[in-house]
């Protein structure tokens, strides 16, 4: 299988030379791409981010194929596969990073099954309203649902309001006005970055 490297973040001393380890992506890993500055991408950080901690508007799971390693994950173009050097390419063009993590103790056959449900959820398209329905998916919905049947992520009220000025974003209003509906605040759902903080989840490194 193709090898990437991952800059690891260790705690060495500061006068120690910054540590590099070339590591396999493993089956199961879940991949969190960083926000961007505009746009939804600016608008799911502004209503999901974590102060002090990195902010992430994309998730993916990693399978392995015949032809190497794959990625399987829902975006604006639907529920869909590509290879990991595509996703790769994908995030280095829009200058984001790709993150890896892992499951710290998964349960057994629990990345066996979510791989395998997830390749039954490709082709649907995405969801742009954020709220649960089985006939599209959006990027942690996808990966929730993967996992859902090892209960490994946990659905939770949504939440559209910046945490520090209780306010949602023009963003949100004009997307859901323009739906017909009212902003679904506190329905369940994921994003993200409370995927990313879950404690299931191990930060491996970014893929460079």
């Amino acid at each position: 299988m193709r090898v990437f490297l991952l800059v690891l973040s260790l705690l060495v001393p500061a006068l120690w030379p910054c540590s590099v380890a070339a590591l396999e992506v493993q089956e199961g890993d879940v991949l969190f791409v960083t926000a961007g500055h505009g746009g939804l991408s600016a608008a799911i950080d502004d209503a999901t981010g974590k102060q002090g901690a990195p902010s992430f508007d994309h998730v993916a799971l990693v399978a392995s194929a015949p032809q190497g390693w794959e990625v399987l994950h829902a975006d604006e173009e639907g529920s869909r596969r590509q290879t990991l050097e595509q996703f790769r390419e994908d995030a280095k063009g829009k200058q984001r990073q790709i993150v890896v993590y892992r499951l710290r103790a998964p349960p057994d056959n629990a990345i066996a099954d979510a791989v395998a449900t997830a390749r039954t959820m490709l082709g649907k398209p995405y969801n742009t309203a954020y709220v649960l329905n089985d006939d599209s998916y959006y990027c942690s919905d996808f990966i929730e649902r993967a996992f859902r049947s090892h209960h490994v992520f946990a659905l939770q009220p949504m939440n559209f309001r910046n945490p520090q000025t209780g306010e949602i974003s023009r963003h949100w209003v004009d997307l859901y006005r323009g739906m017909g509906m009212e902003v679904p605040q506190g329905l369940p759902g994921t994003n993200p970055n409370d995927m990313a903080a879950a404690p299931v989840l191990q930060r491996i490194g970014v893929l460079e």
